[in-house]
């Protein structure tokens, strides 16, 4: 027995020194949709908020079956988040964000400054330029975080060997509300909900080495929970990205125009080998237009060969001359002579009548 629980305890000791080595990692932004957001319109410039006063109002602590937790349920930084996630929407081209969360200690490190200038430069202190100011801000919070919303679970188990598995659903929600600083009024107010989803997988063995009290035990399990932070860090995005949606619709931005695009034009990406066989008709193309100009060229060599030949042909029928019995004025033929009338003259033939004739 002490030979089996050795290698084991190594093993599961061996394995959580690996998870404690992770390297750490910059977080992305949670809620991809934020990246999506299209540009404001440049006349409009980056529009200047502040946030004030958005934190846990829910105040619940954490979850726990077996005994009471002094932690708090959800992260009491929100605000922070909210702040990250009006600077990175729509790749930093919205919102300009002014501090306001430690406001306090902006304007004591400003005296300082100030105090420090006239005492190193006295009356000629170069004075400190005037602050940033929003016509809007941002206020709300998480106002709720529901645990066990929905739970259940499943589970066998045959000859001493089992299996079962459980999930819970804890649900949070956000509230954003923009206000006008001149008239007070609220403009938007946004309500967006995130679900954390916790699993949790397990197997058992127990069985009987023999009739004697010896026997063995395994157990084994995973356990899956969706941190509570970025849950919360998602669901913050989501409200931001929908406050700028509503706020498009109500008119209080607009975003920037898409450029036209003729609908006649289709650009589709092509497999490479279609461009291949594209790029071989051009080819083929290109070396029949470099033929057909050469060729274009071969004319007027044709006609200077044929007039040439004409000339040849003019000097030969000046000098044979038109020979008696050519029918074609146009071709040459070889001259033939015609017959005497005297040399070609037939014999004459002696017929019987004739022959009494000279008889008699």
């Amino acid at each position: 027995m002490k030979r089996l629980l050795i290698p084991l305890l190594a093993f599961v000791l061996s394995g959580c020194a690996t998870l404690a080595s992770q390297a750490p990692k910059v977080s992305q932004i949670a809620y991809k949709p934020m990246l999506e957001v299209p540009a404001p319109e440049e006349e409009q410039g980056h529009i200047v908020l502040a946030v004030y006063q958005f934190g846990d109002l829910t105040g619940q602590q954490k979850p726990n079956t077996n005994f009471g937790e002094m932690s708090k349920a959800v992260t009491q930084g929100s605000a922070n988040l909210l702040i990250k996630a009006l600077k990175d929407v729509g790749d930093g081209k919205w919102f300009r964000v002014v501090e306001r969360e430690s406001l306090q200690s902006l304007l004591q490190e400003r005296k300082l400054i100030r105090t420090t200038r006239q005492i190193t430069q006295g009356e000629n202190a170069q004075p400190l330029g005037p602050m940033l100011y929003a016509g809007a801000y941002i206020t709300g919070g998480i106002v709720g975080y529901d645990s066990n919303t929905v739970s259940g679970g499943v589970g066998a188990r045959y000859l001493g060997i089992g299996g079962s598995t459980e999930y819970r659903h804890d649900t949070v929600t956000v509230v954003l509300r923009l206000i006008n600083v001149v008239s007070g009024e609220v403009e938007l107010a946004i309500m967006a909900e995130k679900t954390i989803l916790s699993t949790n997988t397990g197997a058992d063995v127990f069985k009987y080495l023999d009739l004697d009290t010896q026997l063995i035990e395994v157990e084994a399990g995973v356990a899956y929970n969706e941190p509570v932070t970025y849950a919360v860090r998602k669901v913050i995005e989501a409200s931001v990205v929908e406050l700028i949606n509503a706020g498009e619709v109500k008119g209080l931005w607009s975003y920037k125009p898409e450029p036209w695009v003729n609908p006649g034009v289709v650009k589709k990406k092509l497999d490479p080998e279609v461009v291949e066989h594209i790029q071989g008709i051009l080819d083929i193309i290109e070396e029949k237009e470099e033929v057909y100009d050469d060729y274009k060229k071969k004319p007027e060599v044709v006609e200077v060969i044929e007039e040439v030949i004409k000339e040849e042909e003019k000097i030969e029928v000046m000098d044979i001359g038109d020979p008696p019995g050519q029918s074609n004025d146009n071709d040459l033929v070889e001259p033939v002579e015609e017959p005497n009338e005297e040399s070609t003259r037939s014999p004459a033939v002696i017929t019987p009548d004739i022959a009494n004739i000279l008889r008699s």
